[in-house]
């Protein structure tokens, strides 16, 4: 069982706090919640009242000193990303992989990556059948991933390796969107080393 703590902590490394990149396309963001997507979060409302109270850029160090808004950005990935992935359900490694690669491109692409992995591994479904690659993580995909973590009983395979493999294709996955959308905009470039680290 995957704990949402570690997996949260992780992912509030990659994505720092306060930022409003001209060429990022999520346009302002803090600690990863695009305002763009998200505009009715209610940590917006915290972020520009302290905005207001420190400007010239100096409200920076307030928004993360802020207990409150601190709160509602854990309450905010629990529930849209922690839960509707099913991450508890994961071993921690995938989880993180997961709910990570969801923060950063979007649950539908996170969930993506890990049933095209899942369906690379399955040996022509001998070992369990073909997800319909919707995006959608269900119970036919925890199943899945189940499923697949069994087949650790067979020779020469055990359950790290096993991890091992998916986290491989899952990152396979993630990387060649990031192949597509630089190529289809070769601003987006900027970004590539730290999706790179990210990754």
């Amino acid at each position: 069982m995957a704990l949402f703590e570690q997996t949260f902590e992780k992912t509030l490394k990659h994505e720092g706090g306060y930022s409003n990149h001209s060429k990022d396309k999520g346009g302002e963001t803090y600690k990863g919640i695009a305002r763009k997507h998200w505009p009715d979060w209610p940590g917006w409302r915290i972020v520009d009242r302290i905005k207001k109270q420190y400007p010239n850029g100096h409200f920076k160090a307030n928004l993360d000193g802020s207990t409150q808004l601190n709160e509602l950005v854990a309450a905010f990935y629990r529930s849209e990303f922690w839960d509707k992935l099913s991450c508890i359900h994961m071993p921690q490694a995938i989880a993180d992989e997961l709910f990570d690669t969801s923060v950063n491109m979007g649950k539908h692409y996170g969930a993506t990556c890990l049933q095209k992995a899942l369906n690379k591994l399955n040996r022509n479904q001998k070992d369990y059948p073909d997800l319909v690659v919707d995006g959608a993580l269900g119970n036919q995909s925890v199943d899945a991933l189940e499923a697949y973590l069994d087949t650790s009983r067979y020779k020469h395979r055990n359950r790290e390796k096993l991890i091992e493999w998916l986290l491989k294709w899952m990152n396979f996955y993630q990387l060649k969107k990031y192949d597509d959308i630089t190529n289809r905009d070769l601003e987006q470039e900027i970004f590539v080393p730290g999706w790179t680290e990210r990754t």
